[in-house]
């Protein structure tokens, strides 16, 4: 995207009646308290980081690492109009191209079993993010530390437009979250605890930000933790207790980067409490037909306690049948069977909780002699009740050694006719330590995205 692009989407918001959302000032106790929390997180995250290198840098010649060096480079058409202006998506045999390129670097370096694992990317736009990981034993205790550093992003549609993924102003690299994950076992209980304490403010880069700027004093940070005890008490039966406290298994991300686990953005929100609890048991069987069950506390949630249950079994042919309810008060929330025949043609069809058909799915492959290449070709359709077939796609690929190359062709149902929707051809070549792979994606309109990535592995 051009800056003159850029700045027509800032001033379409500002033009909209959108505003700088004013950020918590260093003034406030909360905002003190905050900035205590993330030097204290930082000081012990550097510390730990200065541990480990000096450990590894004592023991280089035992040193293990692995990881990637890759360089993408993504290039899109801009249409071409007979206007000044590019506002009409009108394919032509010539055009000009946009393009962006991203640099991205992820390794392990590992000791015994200390380990640290860094992850970073950097585009056209600047540095994305900084990913600091360690793995370090205390015994029977693990204690695996994060770091993470990440620019503000945003996805906008400039003035031509065109969806682009920009930096929120004034773009500096945030201290965004750390999560501490403590795991151990003792008498047959597996525990694991992950502390978090993040930015709940921090921009979802895949979505537009309103405000017009992001800073630290922008920044809201909030503690949660979720302890998971998992028990086999019976052999094949698996018990799981997850606690939430001020937290939920949801993801907040960072471009290019997410993890499960997340704080709530209050401390006490309105439609859910600070604290609930779910306990699932797994592996049961009844008659030798495998169920579930699940119970769940949330002292904010009407019931306070609820519960849910489900199974699968066997019949003929090897179909298998599934289906979750929910019990006091019983509801049915739907059933689906699938099934599997001569390890070439899958299906799966979903049923309503009034037993009425939702949908079909169907998957069909088969081998394909090509000489000294080993071939395949698939086929893969939707079937929606009340609409038929939506779509289908047709696809071929080979592989030789180090080459493998594919074909894919979707079609969709578009106002009552089936057109092409995109066909996509992919070729890759790993011949270590260097691994290169194309990929390019046609649409009715002609070239839609083209991906050329040449990697390093060691």
């Amino acid at each position: 995207m051009s800056g003159n692009a850029v700045a027509g989407a800032k001033r379409s918001k500002e033009e909209a009646g959108m505003r700088r959302r004013a950020g918590p000032r260093g003034g406030t106790d909360h905002g003190r308290i905050g900035r205590i929390w993330i030097r204290q997180a930082v000081a012990a995250a550097s510390l730990i980081t200065g541990v480990v290198l000096l450990s590894i840098v004592a023991h280089a010649q035992l040193l293990d690492v692995s990881g990637r060096f890759s360089l993408d480079t993504v290039m899109m058409p801009i249409p071409v109009t007979l206007i000044d202006e590019i506002k009409l998506d009108t394919p032509a045999e010539l055009t000009l191209l946009k393009f962006g390129a991203e640099a991205t670097l992820d390794f392990t370096a590992s000791y015994n079993n200390l380990s640290m694992h860094f992850n970073s990317a950097i585009n056209f736009a600047g540095l994305e993010r900084a990913i600091f990981e360690f793995d370090i034993p205390f015994g029977p205790l693990t204690v695996s530390p994060e770091l993470w550093f990440a620019v503000p992003f945003e996805t906008v549609t400039d003035v031509n437009h065109f969806s682009n993924c920009v930096v929120i102003p004034p773009g500096d690299l945030l201290f965004v979250k750390t999560r501490w994950t403590f795991t151990t076992s003792y008498g047959g209980l597996d525990f694991k605890l992950l502390f978090l304490l993040e930015d709940v403010e921090f921009p979802v880069p895949s979505m537009d930000f309103e405000p017009l700027f992001y800073s630290v004093q922008s920044q809201s940070f909030r503690y949660g933790a979720i302890l998971t005890i998992t028990a086999e008490p019976y052999p094949g039966v698996s018990l799981t207790s997850v606690t939430n406290i001020n937290a939920d298994g949801g993801a907040n991300m960072v471009k290019g980067h997410s993890a499960p686990g997340r704080a709530y953005r209050d401390c006490d929100p309105p439609n859910e409490s600070w604290f609930n609890e779910t306990i699932t048991v797994t592996g049961l069987q009844y008659c030798n037909i495998p169920f579930w069950v699940s119970m769940r506390v949330d002292p904010c949630a009407i019931p306070l306690v609820s519960f849910r249950g489900g199974g699968s079994f066997s019949t003929f042919a090897g179909m298998d049948l599934s289906g979750s309810i929910s019990l006091f008060p019983i509801s049915i929330s739907g059933f689906s069977f699938s099934a599997e025949w001569c390890d070439c043609v899958r299906a799966s069809i979903n049923i309503s909780e009034t037993f009425n058909f939702e949908k079909a799915s169907l998957h069909c492959s088969a081998d394909i002699p090509f000489g000294l290449m080993r071939g395949t070709i698939s086929w893969n359709g939707t079937l929606v009740a009340g609409k038929g077939l939506t779509g289908f796609s047709v696809g071929t690929s080979v592989n030789q050694g180090t080459f493998t190359g594919s074909l894919n062709v979707s079609i969709s149902d578009q106002q009552g006719m089936y057109r092409l929707s995109s066909v996509t051809t992919r070729l890759t070549v790993n011949q270590a330590p260097l691994a290169l792979t194309t990929s390019i994606t046609f649409g009715k309109t002609g070239l839609r995205r083209a991906v050329i990535g040449v990697g390093v592995v060691f």
